[in-house]
């Protein structure tokens, strides 16, 4: 019992070094974390994303060295009529051609939230080039937004009753099933070091108007999100913390997640996140076997929705493989998880 207690004062002790020694990125980290606003978006919100940065920036698809399939789903906000239910699924793979390195990948998207269902459809490319100890990355992304009202589900009537300013007849309200569609543009750059990597992307470049019905529309803002990594390097080498954190912005409020878990001989995860003035988050993970890795988040809103919600819950699933097997040239993936 006693060695154990050494042990891990010892792993403690060795953690707060390697931060002081590390204070200037903690810093920044810490810069970039104030923000004043509570942020509402119209793209859905996810704990994990660090665990493929391509659902935030298509410049990181194809990073790793095999082909990639990755499955987020997360309930938010459980016990709550209407709450949002995000599905994505994601295909990446790195590309050789002409000797330069290169991206490819598709990503599906469904976010059902009240009345309305967002779907997304997006095909992704990147292309890198070695760069200083690490490499560049420039990434784009095309594809369709389809939106979904389901007019019928809405008690025009009750509301009335509610609010006493909506009329049986509001002719905002769309009735019936109501579908548009619009064409998606995104643009992202990235570096990636050793021990650290940052990007910024810009989604929704165009800024698509989507039609329901004759006199209703969905209007989506630009999307910039900017993400800042760093890894913690520990004495013991079966340890390491990796730290993230992703701002988000439509130009007229913003927020930020930070996260920072604690590996364990790159097979176990814990940690912890918050996302500003909205959720505080735990998160775990394994690593079942080669390629294959799954992993939870519970969110607890820290603001009054506590009151209304018992928090969301995430899970995710990566599988890393090849059409091709060569043992005598097997490579560690490069992705940072």
């Amino acid at each position: 019992m006693l060695s154990f207690k050494n042990k891990h004062k010892t792993l403690l002790i060795n953690l707060l070094q390697t931060i002081l020694k590390k204070r200037i990125a903690v810093n920044l980290f810490l810069l970039l974390s104030v923000s004043s606003n509570v942020f509402s978006q119209f793209d859905s919100q996810v704990s994990q994303y660090m665990h493929n940065l391509s659902l935030v920036n298509p410049a990181y698809v194809g990073e790793q060295t095999m082909i990639q399939t990755s499955l987020f789903q997360r309930t938010q906000w459980i016990g709550m009529p209407g709450a949002p239910i995000v599905s994505s699924f994601l295909i990446d793979s790195p590309l050789k051609l002409f000797n330069e390195q290169h991206g490819v990948g598709i990503h599906f998207l469904s976010d059902i939230f009240g009345v309305f269902n967002n779907q997304q459809v997006r095909l992704m490319y990147s292309y890198k080039r070695n760069l200083g100890r690490g490499h560049i990355s420039i990434g784009a992304n095309l594809g369709f937004l389809n939106i979904i009202c389901n007019g019928d589900s809405i008690n025009i009537s009750k509301i009335s009753q509610d609010d006493g300013y909506h009329t049986a007849n509001d002719p905002i309200i769309p009735l019936g099933k109501q579908t548009g569609i619009g064409a998606d543009l995104g643009l992202g750059v990235q570096y990636f070091d050793k021990d650290y990597r940052v990007g910024i992307s810009l989604t929704h470049i165009n800024a698509p108007t989507i039609k329901l019905g004759d006199v209703s529309s969905f209007k989506t803002a630009p999307l910039l999100q900017a993400h800042v990594g760093y890894d913690f390097k520990m004495n013991n080498e079966d340890y390491n913390i990796r730290t993230n954190i992703l701002f988000t912005t439509d130009f007229t409020s913003l927020t930020s997640h930070i996260s920072a878990l604690l590996y364990i001989k790159e097979k176990i995860w814990v940690g912890l996140g918050y996302r500003l003035e909205d959720s505080f988050c735990i998160i775990g993970g394994i690593k079942l076997f080669e390629g294959m890795k799954i992993g939870y988040s519970f969110d607890l809103p820290t603001s009054k929705l506590i009151y209304k919600t018992f928090g969301s819950h995430e899970i995710f699933a990566t599988y890393e493989f090849s059409f091709f097997r060569d043992k005598s040239k097997a490579i560690k993936s490069i992705r940072i998880l």
